[in-house]
């Protein structure tokens, strides 16, 4: 059968283009080009391409052979900027960020990172990390993804066309892939309006894009355009490409419906193909050094998110100047030359049988997470406060028991022990509500009920109920549980909080809360911990609106009595980040307490207060009546903005006992 594969150097050109757009809206606008769709458009031309081909050359796809050749191609590359990246982030980035990029790093050179993204989006805190040097790997995620998927595929026709007898595979083909591309595309439509940062990393949202590619590679040969129709249609695809990311944004209208514009804009230059007449859109794309760069710009897209994450590390600034731009684009240029035709082509040539190559790639693999694994283990096993040690380090580490009557706070400075949890480890520093799932995300308004403490012979049963800062109280309820015989159970969903009336765009949490009055009626526990107000200076600076009251109510209607607790202080910036800058000197993070907390505090002024209810208030053991200090007891209080580290909130147990216990007494 003669083949129908030719030379597209217009598709190089795209690439170019495509990374090159990427790069410049990262570094100067901060937006997102829609250029990684018409990556996902080009990888599904190609793809189904050669395995067309491979089946017409063997009669059957070589799958181990093509997983294996396919591994050779992508790794070197991606591994060795991976960990290049993962070294430099050790010494640039801020030591409390190491962790999640050791995390990241591993899901990026694994090809899993899209979902680990996807996990992230969904959960409260995770949204408000920073961003990684390994972000951008989510796009090779899929694309690698999607070529198993497309082994299936074929592997699926094939088996079809034995079945029936048939030997019309391109037809085959067509009906499967249309197929996948509406089921696709819908599901798309549907995720991107249900849960749009889920849906932007979902594999199966992206499928469809490939597909599109896939169709084109199939019908490519039959789709006969006048000269002037592709002339039209090479630049409206051209032009449609660059201008995307001005007219749309990306990162909140991706991959649904909007996602056909960079798509559409890769079919019609794909079409219009290789009509090389005056002026075209070919002309342009298959221009020698645009076809020369195509041939790195896998390796580039790889190398400019870190450098420009570097960027912002070493020069602490938030935006690039036109000339660091450029330095940024120059420097991935070379650094992407020197990738491709200095490490992974030299490394693609070196011939050995497949088992052998195979082998190869398993045994890189397995020290490549392995060693991973250990440096987590030995270097980064920081020395916290843990629930087993804490009436053992109160004399060093007291944290929140360092209050004294006189009204002073013991801060670092006063102790020459050094501070906890350390900086490798206190971004990871939660309760373990967080690790357990308990903690509801967005997309659900389902009550999840955890437990902990005495679960058997318990003497009283306390509901932990509301948003992410009522979870920061867990740790501290876990240590009077175990000395007091108290049952813990939660009722948790990030951003929400203990109201009968949310913000407008958190409509969720209202029907959220509805369910778990409900259930807390139902079960009736021995008092409802939980915070009274919203402390954040940006929501209405600590007041506390009717819908908080009227839960109130409600539970003093039901003979539940409440433990109402001022909502910590939340900073204009990172404590993380302060101390990270000040780490010989960490005392010096700190802000002024006027600008933070509200006084007189809205519990001693609100209009209603249940008989039932006890309240207090926290602020003395943050603040000293000028400052609110980010180190307290030589322990960290936050581990962002505005949530507690686990350490410091277990030492608050000594300053609850007697409060909690009166009230549960009463």
């Amino acid at each position: 059968m003669k083949s129908e594969r030719r030379i597209r150097p217009e598709l190089e050109g795209l690439r170019t283009i495509a990374a090159i757009l990427v790069a410049i809206y990262h570094i100067w606008f901060n937006r997102v080009s829609g250029g990684v769709d018409v990556f996902f458009v080009v990888s599904g031309f190609l793809i189904t391409t050669s395995l067309l081909s491979m089946y017409r050359k063997n009669g059957k796809i070589l799958y181990f052979s093509y997983v294996v050749k396919l591994l050779k191609r992508l790794l070197p590359t991606a591994w060795l900027i991976g960990i290049t990246t993962l070294v430099a982030s050790l010494y640039i980035l801020p030591a409390f960020t190491k962790s999640q990029n050791i995390n990241e790093f591993l899901a990026s050179v694994f090809y899993f990172q899209n979902w680990r993204l996807a996990a992230d989006s969904v959960d409260y805190l995770a949204q408000n990390n920073s961003a990684s040097p390994f972000q951008h790997f989510w796009a090779l995620s899929i694309q690698f993804q999607f070529y198993l998927v497309w082994l299936v595929v074929f592997f699926v026709a094939i088996t079809l066309l034995r079945l029936i007898s048939g030997n019309h595979m391109k037809r085959m083909l067509l009906v499967l892939i249309s197929f996948i591309v509406v089921v696709s595309l819908g599901y798309s439509i549907y995720l991107t309006a249900a849960n749009q940062p889920v849906a932007y990393y979902h594999t199966f949202t992206r499928v469809w894009e490939f597909g599109i590619g896939g169709i084109l590679a199939l019908t490519i040969h039959q789709l006969v355009v006048s000269s002037r129709v592709a002339w039209l249609f090479g630049w409206l695809g051209i032009i449609g490409l660059i201008s995307c990311g001005i007219v749309l944004q990306v990162s909140q209208l991706f991959p649904g419906i909007a996602a056909l514009w960079p798509v559409l804009s890769a079919v019609l230059i794909i079409i219009a193909g290789n009509y090389s007449t005056h002026y075209s859109a070919f002309r342009v794309l298959s221009w020698k050094p645009l076809v020369k760069f195509g041939s790195i710009s896998y390796a580039f897209y790889l190398w400019h998110w870190p450098l420009l994450i570097f960027y912002y590390a070493l020069f602490g600034v938030e935006s690039v100047s036109l000339l660091g731009g450029l330095s940024i684009i120059a420097a991935s240029s070379a650094f992407a030359y020197f990738t491709i035709y200095g490490f992974e082509l030299p490394i693609r040539k070196i011939q050995f049988p497949l088992w052998k190559t195979a082998t190869i790639i398993a045994v890189f693999s397995g020290a490549i997470w392995m060693s991973t694994v250990v440096y987590q283990e030995t270097f980064m096993a920081g020395p916290n406060v843990s629930s087993e040690l804490l009436s053992e380090s109160l004399e060093t580490h007291p944290g929140a028991f360092t209050y004294l009557e006189d009204g002073k706070l013991a801060r670092h400075s006063d102790f020459a022990e050094p501070y906890l949890p350390n900086l490798d480890v206190a971004l990871q520093d939660r309760s373990v509500i967080y690790a357990d799932g308990c903690l509801t995300g967005t997309g659900t308004i389902d009550t999840k009920r955890c437990e902990y403490g005495e679960l058997e012979e318990f003497d009283y049963t306390i509901a932990l109920v509301g948003g992410s800062h009522a979870a920061h109280w867990q740790p501290m309820l876990a240590e009077l549980a175990k000395a007091h015989n108290l049952k813990i159970v939660t009722y948790l969903k990030g951003n929400c909080r203990f109201t009968e009336q949310s913000r407008s765009n958190y409509s969720e949490c209202d029907e959220w809360f509805v369910n778990v009055k409900e259930e807390l009626v139902q079960n009736k526990p021995d008092l409802i911990f939980t915070v009274a107000n919203v402390g954040s200076p940006k929501e209405a600076f600590d007041e506390i609106s009717d819908g908080f009251t009227d839960a109130w109510k409600y539970f003093e209607q039901h003979d539940i009595p409440l433990f109402l607790v001022r909502d910590t202080p939340w900073y204009d910036e990172n404590v993380l980040s302060c101390i990270s800058e000040n780490a010989d000197a960490p005392e010096n993070c700190k802000a002024k307490q006027q600008d933070i907390i509200r006084e007189p505090s809205p519990l001693s002024t609100v209009d209603y207060m249940p008989e039932t209810a006890t309240t207090m208030d926290v602020t003395e053991y943050f603040c000293d009546g000028e400052y609110c200090h980010y180190v307290i007891g030589n322990i960290v209080t936050h581990f962002d903005s505005n949530h507690l580290t686990a350490t410091f909130s277990r030492t608050f147990a000594p300053v609850f006992e007697r409060p909690i216990l009166e009230a549960l007494e009463q």
